[in-house]
């Protein structure tokens, strides 16, 4: 149970969800960070959980892979809030 409270875990595991749902959607890494406006390493770093994301980042991202599912897209964000 204290990995569920540790933000560190929490970043790896939301990255791996952001990571899955992106593939899903069939985007490379590439083209989701042009569409989130960021650069190609931050997206690799957000995806890894090496970098916290933000509840908006996850909101629009959910919204670049046709993520329409809203207790989804309030679950990652959630986990994005608390992994700060």
């Amino acid at each position: 149970m204290i990995a569920a409270i540790n933000p560190t875990s929490r970043r790896h595991h939301l990255g791996a969800e952001l990571r899955r749902l992106r593939q899903a959607s069939g985007l490379t890494s590439t083209q989701a960070a042009e569409r989130l406006l960021v650069s190609q390493p931050k997206m690799s770093r957000l995806e890894l959980g090496q970098r916290a994301v933000n509840p908006r980042d996850v909101r629009d991202l959910c919204a670049i892979y046709g993520v329409t599912e809203q207790h989804v897209v309030d679950a990652l964000m959630r986990m994005a809030a608390e992994s700060r």
